[in-house]
């Protein structure tokens, strides 16, 4: 029998959507040009606004269409 522990599992990287989500977090907390990091601040609220609005009018538009 063996008994020696299975080789671990590479891990994955991010890739897509979330991998810019990551970039955009760490540009504004390590980038060295203050114009990067505001660019990219600025980037990161319109894009928790987004999720906002989406998220209030989402279902606004599913129960306007129910009724």
């Amino acid at each position: 029998m063996n008994s020696s522990p299975d080789p671990a599992e590479p891990h994955s990287r991010p890739s897509g959507l979330l991998r810019g989500f990551l970039r955009l977090i760490i540009e504004v907390d390590e980038s060295r040009r203050w114009t990067h990091r505001v660019r990219a601040a600025l980037l990161l609220l319109l894009l928790l606004a987004g999720f906002g609005l989406l998220g209030y009018w989402l279902p606004e538009l599913i129960e306007r269409y129910r009724r």
